[in-house]
């Protein structure tokens, strides 16, 4: 275990390791204490992200905190400590038949409490959408280092402020995460996937057709040659054009009926090469493209649906481009930053901020007028 770390060139910060929630709360006092600001590590998968830490200060590592705390399978819910891996969350599942559907990064390393602070999701967002939709209850230190809790195993609970969201992306600037309830689904009976080819000029087109389709997929995936080869995807895209991969994860029938109609859709659209793959393997091959080190520049934009086609194409010629196509997210990776991403590795030209930043930043000030969590890595100095 390192004593220390370096995050975004600032540092060495040494490195704490709370063995249970009590030490984490007095860390916490004790970093407030002193004016220092504390930074919470998991996997440190994602220590790239968010802008350079802004005071001197620790770090905390939760990956002490990893038990399953309660996992009522029939009722599809469970409640486990934030330094789990996402891997091992989902082992704990697969024992029950069950799963969290949603895709992280490196999940061997990747903590589900770093999940949730990155808001991390993958292609598989399109069909089963992203952790804001399974996280029920959450608990967190506070400034005052006390933990608090929100929410609770009741799928349906609307007692209390929504704190579970605000903490859901938050970068970790809002509090220690150090439990969470989930809940959970049956793993897939079958899954299949149909791929294809398309040239710019008819990527709207193609993009159209899927959006209309009877069939129900779980992801839509577009993505260039670049990002094809650097995937290791099977069948790459041509090196003319675009390649669009759609999955498919139900019942076997299901999933047999939904390719087959696929296909059938797709003869009246200018969409080349359309073949059916034997699962959806592609989906976590993608969802590594967003941490792919030899990325100098990793950014994503986010635009409506219908504007993908048009986005993606006045993109620089020599990026890798791969996106949740009908979700309206798109991964760029580039030698240098690229105007209208939001960055996820290296520093993106400065750009307007959201209507929300104040809010956002009235939110920060409120639940921690010390600025001790995180201290400038997700608003600046």
């Amino acid at each position: 275990m390192d004593h220390s770390i370096t995050i975004d060139s600032f540092g060495p910060l040494p490195v704490r390791r709370p063995a249970s929630v009590a030490d984490l709360c007095a860390l916490v006092k004790a970093t407030r204490a002193a004016k220092h600001g504390l930074y919470p590590v998991g996997g440190r998968t994602a220590l790239d992200q968010g802008l350079p830490p802004s005071k001197p200060g620790v770090a905390c590592d939760t990956t002490a905190l990893s038990a399953v705390l309660d996992y009522p399978a029939r009722d599809m819910t469970i409640t486990v400590q934030s330094g789990i891996t996402v891997a091992a969350l989902q082992t704990a599942l697969a024992k029950e038949g069950q799963w969290l559907p949603v895709e992280v990064p490196s999940p061997e390393r990747a903590t589900l409490g770093g999940a949730v602070a990155t808001n991390a999701s993958g292609p598989r967002s399109y069909g089963y959408g992203t952790l804001r939709d399974y996280v029920i209850g959450i608990s967190f230190v506070t400034d005052d280092g006390v933990e608090v809790k929100s929410g609770g195993r009741v799928v349906k609970n609307v007692a209390g402020y929504d704190l579970m969201k605000l903490q859901i992306g938050a970068l970790g600037t809002l509090g220690v995460v150090t439990q969470l309830t989930l809940k959970v689904k049956p793993k897939p009976e079958a899954s299949a996937a149909v791929a294809c080819s398309c040239d710019s000029a008819a990527l709207g087109a193609v993009l159209d057709t899927l959006a209309a389709s009877k069939t129900r997929p779980i992801a839509v995936e577009l993505l260039n040659p670049a990002a094809g080869r650097a995937g290791g995807v099977s069948p790459p895209s041509s090196e003319a054009g675009w390649a669009l991969l759609v999955a498919f994860e139900e019942k076997s029938p299901s999933v047999r009926w939904q390719v087959e109609t696929l296909l059938t859709e797709l003869k009246a659209t200018p969409a080349q090469n359309a073949t059916e793959l034997g699962d959806a393997a592609f989906c976590a091959a993608l969802t590594a493209l967003q941490v792919r080190p030899e990325s100098r520049f990793i950014g994503k934009i986010s635009v409506p649906p219908s504007r993908v086609a048009e986005a993606v194409t006045k993109l620089p010629a020599d990026a890798l481009v791969h996106a949740h196509a009908l979700n309206g997210v798109i991964w760029v990776h580039a030698d240098a930053p690229v105007a209208g991403c939001e960055a996820r590795r290296g520093r993106a030209p400065r750009a307007v901020q959201p209507p929300a930043w104040e809010l956002m930043r009235h939110v920060k000030h409120t639940l921690d007028p010390d600025n001790v969590f995180n201290p400038g890595r997700l608003f600046g100095a």
